[in-house]
């Protein structure tokens, strides 16, 4: 047993403690109490009853260390309260006079932000006019429903970077999900580095260096959150993309795209059959089911890797009964039933001398010949014991446990990949989509019983993973797109149930959604054109631009919209000379791109941008030259994205991943609705940040872009 202790704050809920088995389940409630006013000096008493109630509430193998435990916690409640208490004067007198630091009059007591990823408002209001969706066509007549301009490109991280700071990407660093290691023609993650760096350490006379592994966020500029703490505004910011690592607020955040899986990728799933797959398993790892008897099955689940590179594993025991299996992981077992997803299992891995913890689900299905094929999903960093950062503070992901369970933590956790690969069925990702919406809409609805006054941001990723999934050829095809609308509506309006009159609700998308029917290889179009050479025998690159004459190319391709120049002086073998004969080249390739046809005569490119004509600040120089809009259906191929090179420059999209938004951003804006009425006109993700700030009472930075939508003299 064990028991896990929140935390205490001034004017919030406070959490007790929970007690859970070694599965996490709850053995005594979670106890809440909030502190304000009269009852905040006797505060330490409910403590003493409650957990002296949790002392003797469990008892067996091991009670003995839950005892002295929750003794432990008591005790630290009791200090933590009473300090509490002591300062509480203080608190009080800061809070006052950050609050007399508005600039405006506030509109709005709370602002909550709900974020629907991808909701395209051509299928809104397509849906709203067939009365599908009810709660937002009222939004729609009483307060706001519009387009909102997504970013150049509309890319997830690029918009969601824009949302958080009000800026273009020119002034805060993301451009893509990979960014172009220039000196070494690598891709790179465009939002996080990860690694290893000397950390000295002195003990008087004594000094030792250490190699510490480090984490750290590349979004430059600020998220409009920060700035909220100056105000004491409280805010809870739930699994937003480009939070990971959490930066410092006041109040509480859980990190959201790039949070990595235990083995330090955006997510790598694990398939286990006797024969080993004929394909790779790409975005997973294959393993062996070595047969130990009948009905008996043995393997190795790989989890995080050592300094030595080599994974540190676990060994897994599948019995086989029928349409039922049991699954053995050290003393535990999980009951599987064939074709569904599993709860969450806790995995504990033991990597250089470390105990690290992850959760993972499990699916059984059959091979192609009737043989056991056991689906494993990415291995989670588990919330209650996170490996790494991934809530602020650190207590948050574990008090979300505590109260629901384990829960998703990967920053991309639908497996997309293995859908595409046939690794799970339709029915299973959309088990396991619906599932983590379920997990994201618990947190969700804590924060706005927990959070009365400040902001509010949750972000729900199953519209975008669903739609790139199921989009089908050229529109929204078939139930599970139309039915995750319907289920978007129901949740907007559950939403709006729960806020106050003097609430502001912003229903909100970074982009929409169109068809991805076409893979551009824009490498092997710059091999065709002159603009990118092959080593002498090279026909065809795999990735990471292997075979490539850099001292004859003047131009690569990497990420979903990019081009470079292999600029000399920038470039790790460039040749191109920066000035005139750089821009006359951008100019020569840009024409080209524009008439580019597939045989049907359809044009392939709409839109062809320079960086330095879409973009301005400090750091436009880490994106790309040329910024590369495309038509509808047409979309960069998936190996030009990592440095590949194919045979052909069009291609067929054989994937499940047939919808996207990595085309011309004009094609694809995102949705806006509000409980109020906001100025709409040429709105863009950019206007958010601003217009919250402005909500709330606080004058936005002068280095925003974005402005305000609030009418003034608009009253809530």
């Amino acid at each position: 047993m064990q028991v896990i202790l929140g935390w205490i704050e001034i004017d919030d809920t406070v959490i007790l403690g929970n007690i859970f088995s070694r599965r996490h389940r709850r053995i005594t409630i979670v106890a809440k109490y909030r502190v304000t006013g009269r009852n905040r000096f006797p505060f330490f008493i409910l403590i003493l009853l409650l957990y002296t109630a949790s002392a003797t509430a469990y008892v067996g193998p091991g009670a003995g260390f839950g005892i002295v435990t929750s003794f432990l916690v008591f005790l630290n409640a009791i200090i933590v309260s009473l300090f509490s208490a002591l300062i509480w004067p203080v608190t009080v007198l800061i809070k006052l006079q950050r609050r007399r630091r508005r600039e405006h009059r506030r509109t709005a007591k709370r602002v909550v932000i709900l974020g629907l990823d991808g909701l395209s408002p051509d299928i809104a209001e397509k849906m709203m006019a067939d009365g599908e969706m009810p709660v937002l066509n009222k939004l729609r007549e009483e307060g706001t429903f519009s387009r909102l301009s997504t970013t150049c490109p509309g890319i997830s991280p690029v918009a969601w970077s824009s949302f958080q700071t009000g800026v273009n990407p020119g002034k805060h660093g993301i451009f893509d999900f990979l960014a172009p290691d220039r000196k070494r023609y690598l891709a790179k993650l465009s939002s996080v580095q990860s690694g290893t760096a000397p950390s000295r350490t002195c003990l008087g006379p004594f000094r030792r260096t250490n190699m510490k592994p480090f984490v750290k966020l590349l979004r430059k500029s600020r998220p409009f959150w920060s700035l909220l703490k100056r105000y004491g505004i409280r805010s809870a910011v739930l699994r937003v993309p480009i939070t990971y690592p959490p930066e410092p607020l006041d109040g509480h955040l859980l990190s959201g795209m790039c949070v990595p899986d235990l083995r330090g990728t955006q997510g790598s799933y694990t398939i286990f059959t006797e024969e080993e797959p004929q394909e790779a398993v790409t975005g997973g790892i294959w393993r062996r089911l070595q047969k130990q008897g009948k009905n008996r099955w043995r393997a190795e689940l790989p989890g995080p890797q050592n300094i030595e590179g080599e994974y540190a594993s676990v060994t897994i025991e599948l019995d086989i009964s029928g349409e039922s299996a049991v699954l053995h992981i050290g003393k535990e077992k999980l009951k599987l039933k064939k074709g569904l997803l599993s709860d969450w299992f806790e995995l504990r891995f033991r990597s250089d001398r470390r105990k690290v913890r992850g959760i993972s689900k499990f699916c059984l299905t059959e091979d192609s010949i009737g043989k056991p094929l056991l689906y494993s999903t990415a291995v989670h960093v588990d919330p209650l014991f996170p490996s790494v950062p991934i809530s602020h503070p650190v207590h948050y992901s574990k008090y979300l446990a505590g109260l629901y369970g384990p829960y998703a933590t990967l920053g991309l956790a639908e497996d997309t990949w293995a859908l595409n690969n046939g690794a799970v069925s339709e029915e299973t990702f959309l088990e396991q989509a619906w599932s983590i919406f379920k997990e994201r809409k618990n947190m969700f609805f804590d924060a706005l019983e927990r959070t009365h006054d400040g902001l509010i941001v949750c972000v729900f990723d199953t519209s975008d993973r669903i739609q790139h999934m199921f989009w089908g050829k050229g529109s929204a095809q078939g139930s599970p797109i139309n039915e995750m609308y319907r289920r978007m509506d129901s949740l907007i309006g559950e939403t709006a149930e729960k806020l106050g009159r003097k609430d502001m609700l912003i229903v909100m998308s970074d982009h929409g959604f169109t068809s991805f029917h076409t893979c551009v290889d824009f490498n092997r179009w710059l091999l065709e054109n002159d603009y990118l050479f092959l080593e002498d025998g090279v026909e065809t690159v795999d990735t990471s631009f292997k075979g490539v004459d850099w001292s004859r190319t003047r131009a690569w391709s990497m990420g979903l919209a990019g081009i470079m120049l292999n600029l000399r002086g920038r470039e790790g073998k460039g040749i191109v000379e920066p000035g005139s004969e750089a821009v006359s080249l951008l100019c020569e390739i840009s024409g080209k791109l524009l008439k580019l046809e597939n045989t049907n005569g359809e044009r392939v490119i709409s839109s062809v941008y320079q960086s330095k004509s879409v973009y301005t600040g400090p750091y436009v120089s880490l994106g790309p030259d040329l910024v590369i809009g495309t038509e509808r259906g047409f979309r960069s191929s998936w190996s030009s994205v990592t440095g590949g090179i194919g045979k052909e420059v069009l291609y067929r999209n054989e994937r499940n991943w047939n919808g996207d938004h990595c085309h011309d951003h004009r094609l694809v804006p995102g949705t806006l609705a509000s409980n109020i009425k906001l100025k709409t006109e040429n709105a863009t993700i950019l206007d958010i940040a601003p217009t919250v700030l402005r909500a709330l009472g606080v004058a936005a930075p002068g280095y925003m872009e974005g402005k305000s939508l609030i009418q003034e003299g608009a009253k809530q």
